[in-house]
């Protein structure tokens, strides 16, 4: 008896569900229709012979192997005039004809690998193409675009409009950062902020300071500019000097992926040591060299008492020279490596050498700026005014973020590094 109420039970709820939801079913799987993705056809030309393409083909697969992407089909184009397994292509001229419309229309030189989608055109292969590539497809995959190379295929390069073409600008996801846009970056631009950042830094600054300090009783405007001026100029030549050689020696290394990850995997680390010293010292008052104890310190100063006492301008010039010397090899490692990230950023945009030069002097002159705004406050008041130390605070919460984020940069999207953005 009981399993009869039950079935009577159930029937009835199942009447109530089916009368309740009424025309709903329909809509709901209309819904779940629209919901589908999209499909996306990607264009792909390659070589047999092209080690990126072959790259990027193992990408491609695992595409299509992921159910992600099931709306998805990708269209490859062999432009080689013959095949590995012998005889011609039959499909060469025609394919390489497309690749150059293609080029003609998105604007690039003829290459391969070449991969077009929607109004998007990627040429050339690596882990910033690859990321764009999948960033394009999600975008297609919901909203309706052109799909330029097969309006090519039906109706020619004249039938291509201005309209057809995605002008939306790509952007980068960076962890804790969120979304960037990397045609807003610039090389000189890096050079200017890891410049300036780098030159924020107490090592020289208090030793200048000091310097200046045991002039000023005389008032003697001359000698105050000539030392103090010595110092700052052995500064940037030792830093210049440094970083050439720098970009020299990398730029034979710099496209080596293990050397990059390891560059990279520097950069994060002084990134992270840098927010350390930041939270270590919010509460501190006193922001000095971390490299220098009470013990070093004094031996400087004692150096510099030496050297201001010399009667001789030329000693005190050799003696200022020879501390400008010291304390910058101390303050390469208060930089955290900075210099050393730039100077590998200007190889891996192969700008050694003379090329570079340009860039190394607008980051020195960012490097040095703080020091010559002091100094030029100081020959015109003949007062000394100690910078602030929540600067040299901030400087390591400045500094830590941007190696952080040129770390990341390094590993996972070097392109953006080599400003070499796609149409």
């Amino acid at each position: 008896m009981a399993n009869k109420w039950q079935k009577l039970l159930l029937a009835a709820a199942a009447v109530f569900v089916l009368s309740a939801s009424g025309g709903d079913i329909a809509p709901q799987e209309v819904r779940r229709a629209a919901e589908a993705p999209l499909e996306v056809k990607l264009h792909f030309f390659y070589s047999e012979s092209c080690n990126y393409c072959s790259q990027e083909k193992v990408f491609l697969s695992s595409l299509a192997d992921d159910s992600q992407y099931d709306n998805v089909t990708i269209v490859s184009y062999l432009i080689d005039a013959n095949l590995k397994t012998g005889g011609a292509n039959p499909d060469y001229a025609v394919n390489m004809q497309l690749l150059e419309d293609i080029a003609e229309v998105f604007d690039f030189s003829v290459g391969v690998p070449t991969t077009a989608l929607g109004g998007k055109a990627f040429s050339g292969y690596d882990v910033t193409v690859r990321y764009f590539i999948t960033q394009s497809i999600e975008r297609y995959s919901q909203t309706p675009q052109v799909d330029v190379v097969s309006k090519i295929i039906e109706q020619g390069v004249a039938s291509i409009e201005p309209g057809d073409l995605d002008s939306t600008e790509l952007e980068v996801e960076l962890p804790f950062l969120g979304v960037i846009d990397p045609k807003a970056i610039s090389l000189g631009l890096v050079s200017v902020v890891l410049g300036f950042v780098d030159g924020f830094n107490p090592c020289a600054m208090w030793v200048l300071l000091f310097l200046i300090s045991l002039l000023l009783p005389n008032s003697d405007r001359k000698r105050i500019f000539i030392l103090g001026g010595i110092f700052i100029l052995t500064s940037a030549l030792f830093y210049f000097a440094l970083m050439m050689a720098w970009i020299n020696t990398a730029v034979f290394i710099a496209g080596n992926l293990a050397f990059r990850i390891i560059v990279g995997t520097f950069a994060l680390a002084a990134g992270g040591y840098n927010l350390y010293q930041f939270i270590k010292n919010i509460r501190q008052k006193d922001v000095g060299c971390e490299t220098t104890d009470e013990k070093q310190r004094t031996k400087l100063m004692d150096r510099v008492r030496k050297i201001i006492t010399q009667n001789k301008l030329i000693l005190a010039l050799l003696g200022v020279i020879s501390l400008a010397l010291i304390v910058n090899f101390i303050e390469l490692a208060c930089s955290a490596g900075v210099p050393l990230i730039f100077a590998y950023i200007l190889a891996l945009n192969d700008l050694g050498g003379w090329s570079g030069v340009g860039y190394v002097l607008l980051y020195i002159f960012f490097f040095v700026i703080d020091d010559i705004i002091v100094f030029t406050i100081v020959m015109l008041t003949l007062k000394i005014k100690v910078v602030s130390n929540k600067i040299a605070r901030y400087n390591h919460l400045v500094g830590g973020i941007l190696m952080l984020v040129i770390g990341i940069l390094m590993i996972f999207f070097p392109a953006i590094l080599q400003f070499n953005f796609l149409s």
